[in-house]
């Protein structure tokens, strides 16, 4: 029987692995790993089999999934990030990256090393296009390390795959968040050095800029890829098209367009 593990089941990622799972393993046993401020808030999660709560964080959680579900999993999926956003991606300092790199990368080669794993599969964004890279923070630099986790040379030959699927903007926990930083950081944000921002800001409310910021993705990433607006279903659609290409390193997904990719990105410092 196949063995899936989620760490951070509760959010949009972690929920459509979770679909695409049931959709192409019905019979299989989901653990499914969730970290909030109240433990007894969620009891049951749609599709997973055991619920286990706890800080990824923490490699003490490490011990808590092993004697709940074993060692042993056909795939594990890292749908969980914490680093400060709402602000452009080169203004990031070296603090502000290893403390996002905390919880968003770090626990990825420990799992790996910890477990036996069929693969582990972690997510990214389309972190440089125009109008995501000046409010990414130091988020953008944990995804890019995630990118070149995956496609460090010679993971062909190695017991664990990592596959990554790279997304385009989707209405989550966490998008909701940075558009909220981003009102509130406006006034720094229009003295930054970049005619996007100071277009956006400067002699219009917060709120309207936002907004503004938010359809230059969907603009942007229409005119680059061909689609844009992605949502649960496209979500899905790459987690499906991941099982579907062992071989492959990168799974991208802008609206319903779905497409591999083998190159990792990495933060633009413009």
């Amino acid at each position: 029987m196949e063995r899936f593990l989620v760490i951070g089941a509760t959010g949009v990622a972690g929920g459509a692995a979770i679909q695409a799972v049931r959709e192409r393993y019905p019979a299989a046993h989901v653990t499914a790993l969730w970290y909030g401020r109240k433990p007894d808030e969620v009891t049951a999660i749609d599709g997973a089999d055991t619920v286990l709560f706890g800080d990824i964080g923490d490699p003490a959680t490490d011990d808590a999934i092993e004697r709940a579900s074993g060692r042993e999993f056909t795939g594990l999926f890292y749908a969980t990030a914490m680093g400060e956003v709402g602000f452009p991606a080169f203004l990031a300092t070296p603090e502000q990256i290893a403390a996002s790199n905390r919880l968003s990368f770090d626990p990825l080669p420990r799992l790996e090393g910890r477990f036996d794993l069929g693969f582990i599969l972690a997510y990214s964004t389309f972190f440089n296009l125009e109008h995501q890279k000046i409010t990414y923070g130091a988020m953008a630099h944990s995804k890019a390390a995630i990118e070149q986790w995956v496609a460090e040379p010679g993971r062909e030959s190695a017991g664990t795959r990592r596959v990554c699927i790279r997304a385009g903007a989707f209405v989550s926990a966490s998008s909701m968040a940075i558009k909220l930083l981003v009102r509130r950081k406006a006034a720094q944000l229009a003295a930054v050095d970049n005619q996007i921002l100071r277009e956006a800001f400067v002699g219009t409310k917060p709120s309207e800029a936002v907004d503004r910021l938010e359809e230059a993705v969907f603009t942007e990433e229409l005119e680059r890829f061909g689609d844009t607006r992605t949502d649960q279903n496209g979500l899905v659609a790459a987690h499906l098209e991941s099982f579907d290409h062992p071989e492959a390193r990168f799974v991208c997904v802008c609206g319903k367009r779905v497409w591999l990719e083998d190159e990792a990105q990495s933060v633009d410092k413009s």
